[in-house]
């Protein structure tokens, strides 16, 4: 086992899903008999865009809410996020009684900012990506000394998303590989770090957008990059970097990490709303697409799980995607 488990380890992720069992879901697995017909493997969904704001993010958010004492709590909570993070974390604060800022960037869809309103939070416009937003939140959290709640730079978010791979597993535990969509990388590391202590031989497989590729990149070079901008229609998974203790992570269980293009990710969110009646972000079809496109080795793999991860998508995006 690497040592790198030594901070996530199995025992703490099924207290962190004891903990935030009230508030959440246990989002079911489904088997995709369509998706069967064109890949020749036995595909299952994990519907994970069931959670009560459309995103996983709520795991990660009221695992790190609830590892707070009650004072920093009750001050309140800052985060910077792409949408989803935002969303999950608003939904913590709701649930726990805990005031929410929300740094977005400034090109956030406004579907996003009306939802992180009505969920309760004060947003706050800063930046062109989510990393200048994020400098700006924990500058804020820093002067008016409030707990910050990082999307994916946290053991106790990546725990509550590993929580994830605690239910599939259980779910499915003959699953050889999983593939999941990757933004900054919590998901895929909490995901991945939880299910390789499960099940050692389980394949674990990311994906991102090009433009939108910073964690696959640096998972090519061995370390960090940062990318120039966010260039992809998927700007949930827009972080132009990851860091050091995340990739670190990402290295030691992830066998690969692929890039799709934008009008493969729609063309495959296409394909899941009219053959399987799921609508989801792009930031969670490209995993499809990775899928369709071959994009990994499976040939002595046979039950392959895709994590839907989020689906706040709005009818006006559809359409100026040009989907509709």
């Amino acid at each position: 086992m690497s040592i790198i488990f030594k901070d996530l380890t199995l025992m703490e992720v099924k207290e962190t899903l004891g903990q935030i069992r009230p508030y959440i879901i246990k989002t079911p697995v489904i088997r995709s008999y369509y998706l069967e017909e064109l890949i020749g493997k036995e595909i299952y969904l994990k519907l994970e865009y069931l959670q009560t704001t459309r995103s996983f993010k709520v795991r990660g958010a009221c695992s790190k809410a609830l590892s707070l004492d009650s004072e920093d709590l009750s001050n309140g909570l800052v985060t910077a996020s792409g949408g989803n993070h935002g969303l999950g974390v608003c939904y913590a604060g709701r649930e726990l009684e805990a005031p929410v800022v929300v740094f977005l960037p400034t090109n956030t869809a406004k579907e996003k900012l009306s939802k992180i309103k009505r969920w309760g939070g004060k947003v706050i416009l800063h930046g062109e990506a989510w990393d200048e937003a994020n400098l700006k939140a924990q500058e804020y959290a820093q002067e008016k000394n409030l707990a910050y709640v990082h999307p994916f730079d946290d053991l106790a978010v990546v725990r509550g998303q590993g929580s994830i791979a605690l239910e599939l597993l259980e779910q499915n535990p003959y699953l050889d590989a999983v593939i999941a969509s990757v933004g900054g990388g919590g998901l895929i590391s909490g995901l991945g770090v939880v299910a390789r202590q499960m099940k050692p031989e389980i394949k674990i497989f990311g994906v991102e957008t090009i433009g939108c590729d910073a964690v696959t990149q640096s998972f090519r070079k061995g370390y960090p990059i940062i990318l120039p901008a966010i260039t992809s229609i998927a700007d949930t998974l827009g972080a132009k970097r990851t860091t050091e203790a995340t990739l670190t992570r990402i290295k030691a269980v992830v066998d690969d990490m692929q890039t799709v293009t934008d009008q493969e990710a729609l063309d495959a969110l296409i394909l899941l709303l009219e053959h399987e009646n799921i609508l989801v972000e792009p930031a969670t079809s490209c995993s499809i697409a990775a899928l369709l496109q071959n994009k990994f080795n499976l040939s002595n793999l046979e039950k392959i799980c895709i994590v839907l991860c989020v689906a706040n998508v709005s009818l006006r995006q559809l359409k100026e995607w040009k989907v509709l």
